[in-house]
């Protein structure tokens, strides 16, 4: 049993490349913002990947220059569409056939493991974002970055998507966060 115990907290000693499934799941402490919008209706969201780097990350070990590559197993523009939707729903927006698009252009996506007994998670998500009416015309831009960290055990596919979801969140968050968006979104028709 002593062993066992032991063998747990031992420190890792290799690091192998891992691939990630994205499933977007709102994070218990990242509730959406209630807001009050006069005009709460987009046509859709919309999310281009313009990544110049497909890696979803690099998982290290802390104390030897070991390194592995992090894959996406899963489409990172349908995990950030669904997942911007799924807070705007909880956010009472609205999205159908009526008002502007929301369109995120996903510029990084990354995420780092710092691995000893444990790990270490970050993630770091920027978008360049804007608000388009049914003609086109842009009415709302804002470049927008968040940072999300996590603690779990090494390797783990849930904490991987818990981070990766909360910084998606922070993103949501700051987008109906924002004065100017809330004055676009009433005045983007045309």
């Amino acid at each position: 049993m002593l062993a066992l115990m032991a063998a747990g907290c031992a420190a890792v000693s290799n690091v192998e490349p891992l691939s990630v499934p994205l499933a977007y799941k709102a994070t218990p402490d990242s509730d959406a913002l209630l807001v009050s919008l006069s005009c709460p209706y987009l046509a859709h969201v919309q999310v281009l990947d313009k990544r110049s780097d497909p890696l979803l990350g690099v998982r290290f070990l802390e104390s030897k220059p070991l390194k592995a590559d992090v894959t996406a197993s899963s489409d990172p523009v349908a995990w950030a569409q669904g997942g911007v939707e799924s807070y705007l729903g909880q956010s009472h927006i609205k999205t159908g056939n009526v008002g502007p698009t929301l369109v995120l252009e996903l510029e990084s996506l990354k995420t780092s493991e710092n691995i000893y007994h444990r790990s270490g998670y970050e993630a770091r998500i920027t978008v360049a974002t804007s608000l388009q009416s049914p003609m086109g015309k842009s009415c709302w831009h804002a470049a927008l970055q968040s940072d999300a960290g996590n603690y779990g055990y090494v390797g783990s596919i849930e904490d991987y998507q818990e981070v990766l979801n909360r910084a998606l969140d922070k993103i949501s968050a700051q987008i109906l966060g924002s004065a100017d968006f809330s004055a676009a979104l009433c005045h983007c028709a045309d």
